[in-house]
């Protein structure tokens, strides 16, 4: 039987010896039996302020759970298994890949859930909050606290062969604080078709001891039935997200089979302090292949360790209207504000089709270039501003992959502006230069042929600055008015 709508308040089916305790936030009784009797009778359930400890709690369809914001707190009861999902729709194998058997219409708002990673320390499979086979989820204004793995995960399921499909996720408003830099990801994304993130912070999340898939928002599909399309991520900040190897977002296409995986959006977004910005992981692609079609547009990235936005093998990629700065000017250890391209393993992947346009680049000490050019097959960089690089703009790789499947063709740079502002310390001008080649993502003296469908013209170079850096050519076949 459906719940009443009437509300709930999580007290009234508490002991009354408890809720003064549970109000000062020093009660150690265990009320997940009480807030799931309340969840289970009511489809309307408050939260009052004070403290709860709780193991996995499960919600409903037509569902509004909600408190008095930071104060009212879900904390982990202890580090058991109990604990694994602090609340979940459906686990293990619940639910159908039907998606018209999905949960939904959830609405969560105002509470605190604490994983209380700092004294229970990482565990990959903790989740604050699981989500399966759920359609018109909204969470706003949620704080997810000391995750020990995941703050939320938006899954397939929770075995790893269980296929189940999300539809119409909203996340606004919450914050996702991993406290001690000791968790696996803020959101993870495994199948969703429309997920909106917006006006979010995701800020303290890493973990020094794991190489990949570690970060803010991690869209991670498992298999090759898993969905990830029409999501936009707007408004949010993601801040010291630092730890090796981390990213503020990561896109991973692997499991793309036609269209299944495709059209993402990241817009307005502010990114400080992370070991990349935007990362990628891909296989490689040609121009006939569905087309991933990630946006960011005017979106801010400040001392990234390493790259700022990592395209490497996306296809139908665009950077449009962005700020990449490093402060003060020529800071950081080195790296590209984007990468295009990657070489790994004796394979290659290219990026296709890639628009740059608009953006400007400030103080960015490149490991390649501002912008570095692994391999790509169509790009299209224009109207940019470069100020102040210290090293080359854009820079062209001429290494050879294994799998002899690496190339750089079809490019076209035009209209870019390229200035100095200021001088080193020592009163000598920023080693800068517009264009450049390079092995090993270093800058060499190399000669570089481009085909005849690429073209570098308009371009303003202020007096002074190489247009190729190191005596290097690079010659652009295409003829600007050539018919």
């Amino acid at each position: 039987m459906p719940g009443s709508s009437k509300q709930a308040n999580v007290l009234d089916f508490l002991p009354e010896t408890e809720r003064a305790a549970i109000r000062a936030g020093k009660s150690r009784y265990d009320c997940t039996a009480g807030i799931q009797k309340a969840i289970d009778t009511s489809s309307r359930v408050f939260i009052p302020a004070g403290v709860y400890p709780v193991k996995q709690i499960n919600l409903k369809s037509g569902l509004e759970l909600y408190g008095e914001g930071q104060g009212s707190e879900l904390r982990a009861f202890d580090d058991s298994l109990a604990c694994e999902f602090m609340l979940a729709t459906y686990v293990k194998d619940g639910g159908s890949k039907n998606v018209a058997d999905n949960m939904r219409g959830i609405h969560l708002h105002d509470f605190k859930l604490n994983g209380r990673v700092g004294e229970f320390a990482y565990s990959q499979y903790f989740y604050l909050l699981a989500v399966n086979a759920t359609s018109d989820l909204t969470v706003e204004k949620v704080t997810f606290y000391g995750f020990r793995g995941d703050g939320m995960y938006v899954g397939s399921g929770t075995l790893s062969q269980t296929e189940r499909h999300n539809e119409r996720v909203t996340v606004r408003n919450c914050l996702f604080d991993g406290a001690v830099k000791d968790n696996r990801n803020g959101l993870s994304v495994i199948d969703c078709d429309g997920l909106t993130v917006e006006s979010c912070v995701f800020r303290n999340i890493g973990n020094a001891k794991l190489s990949r898939s570690v970060g803010g928002i991690d869209f991670e599909p498992d298999h090759n039935w898993s969905v990830y399309r029409n999501v936009v991520i707007r408004g949010c900040s993601f801040i010291d997200i630092d730890t090796v190897n981390t990213a503020g977002i990561t896109f991973f296409n692997g499991h793309q089979t036609g269209s299944n995986i495709h059209d993402w959006l990241v817009a307005n977004c502010q990114f400080k302090n992370c070991f990349w910005g935007i990362d990628s992981s891909t296989r490689q692609k040609t121009a006939t292949d569905m087309a991933d079609n990630l946006t960011v547009v005017n979106c801010h990235f400040l001392n990234s360790v390493r790259v700022d936005v990592g395209l490497k093998g996306l296809s139908g990629a665009r950077v449009m209207g962005c700020t990449f700065e490093r402060s003060p000017p020529g800071a950081g250890p080195g790296g590209d504000a984007i990468r295009l391209g990657a070489i790994a393993s004796a394979t290659s992947r290219n990026a296709v089709n890639a628009v740059i346009t608009g953006n400007t680049f400030i103080g960015i000490r490149p490991q390649m270039g501002a912008i570095g050019v692994l391999g790509v097959s169509g790009l299209v960089c224009a109207g940019n501003t470069f100020l102040d690089i210290f090293g080359t703009c854009i820079n062209f790789s001429e290494d050879e992959s294994a799998d002899s499947a690496r190339h750089i063709d079809t490019v076209v740079i035009s209209g870019n502006t390229v200035r100095r502002s200021s001088r080193l310390a020592s009163g000598k001008a920023i080693p800068m230069a517009f264009l450049s080649t390079g092995k090993n993502l270093r800058i060499s003296k190399g000669q570089m042929m481009l085909d005849e469908r690429s073209f570098e013209y308009n371009n303003q170079v202020d007096a002074g600055i190489p247009r190729v850096a190191n005596g290097a050519t690079i010659e652009f076949q295409g003829k600007v008015g050539a018919s």
